[in-house]
């Protein structure tokens, strides 16, 4: 009997969860994510590469949108995040524009959220040198023109913005990833040896440990740095139109609609690209001379062009020279929608 009761027993099983386990689970998909982004970045950035290296003409194409007269107005497109590529292929136009004796004005057309601080400053030098030419230089925004975007047309003798189009966000903004509690779920434990002589040699420039006040407080030196340089950048452009009192009001990294930068003096008027080119007819004495309207933009390769690419493989020193690519602190003039 007390073995057929012993048998009825029922054994009751106690399963206790556990958050290592997971933790670690989620800990390895994150490091897989981070591997897939950078691998995905140098295959990108090294497609685009090859591309833009092979077009015949360099990454610059043109299209005649009205054919006239032979005096010309040529519209230069910059579009999207304003990265180096954007940066070379503008100085390419910009040499096209001004070895064609035809061209009589420019319309700067940008619809671009903005992007790296540099590429942006060489996009202004660049346009630069349109007004060192004394070609009138027009302005026209699509449906985003700030930050960056306002920062390489702020030096236009007129600037125009649709109705819908967002613009200023004159400011400077760093995104920095640092890896230490990420690399310590996975059992990875980075070690960064730094000369004596040079002990601030880690100072906001290691990225395998959490920062401290001290890293942040530089790279916000930084920032403030290339705030100047952006605020100048604008004071000079439209010193005719808004004093350095009220701009300083302005400036501080806010976006505003059409209606609003035209009331603080960020733009000139309110309309499309067709009202630009007539802007740049009457700026430069074309009003009755029916002129050519020839566009310059990015040229992009074709989609069979990408996948006729062969690259080399990635070894382990590629892949950590795009990890620290991606995770060094990035000065942006740019606008996040």
């Amino acid at each position: 009997m007390e073995s057929t009761a012993d048998s009825s027993k029922q054994t009751t099983l106690k399963v206790v969860a556990t958050t290592g386990g997971f933790k670690t689970f989620v800990a390895f998909l994150a490091a897989m994510f981070i591997f897939l982004i950078v691998f995905l970045v140098g295959i990108i950035a090294g497609v685009s590469g090859f591309a833009a290296a092979s077009q015949e003409n360099g990454p610059v194409s043109s299209h005649i949108s009205h054919d006239g007269g032979s005096s010309t107005i040529a519209v230069l497109n910059i579009s999207g995040v304003i990265d180096d590529g954007n940066a070379a292929y503008a100085e390419r136009a910009i040499t096209k524009i001004l070895e064609n004796k035809n061209i009589r004005s420019v319309v700067l057309r940008v619809d671009s959220p903005g992007g790296g601080v540099t590429a942006s400053d060489e996009i202004w030098h660049n346009v630069q040198r349109l007004k060192d030419a004394k070609l009138p230089l027009v302005a026209s925004y699509g449906s985003v023109a700030a930050s960056g975007g306002y920062y390489i047309s702020c030096n236009a003798d007129h600037i125009v913005a649709q109705e819908t189009t967002i613009t200023g966000s004159i400011g400077v903004i760093a995104n920095v990833m640092t890896f230490q509690d990420l690399l310590a779920k996975i059992g990875i434990k980075p070690v960064t040896l730094i000369a004596k002589d040079s002990p601030e040699k880690s100072v906001a420039n290691d990225v395998y440990r959490n920062w401290t006040v001290k890293d942040k407080q530089k790279v916000t030196s930084i920032l403030n740095a290339m705030y100047e340089v952006f605020f100048s950048r604008v004071q000079e452009g439209r010193a005719n139109v808004i004093d350095a009192k009220k701009l300083e009001s302005v400036a501080n990294g806010s976006a505003y609609t059409a209606q609003q930068a035209l009331s603080n003096g960020l733009i000139d008027g309110i309309g499309y690209l067709d009202d630009a080119i007539l802007i740049a007819e009457q700026r430069s004495g074309l009003t009755n001379a029916d002129p050519t309207v020839i566009h310059y933009s990015r040229a992009t390769p074709s989609f069979g062009g990408l996948l006729g690419v062969q690259s080399r493989d990635l070894s382990a020193s590629d892949l950590q020279s795009m990890l620290q690519e991606i995770s060094m602190p990035k000065l942006m003039y740019l606008y996040n929608q």
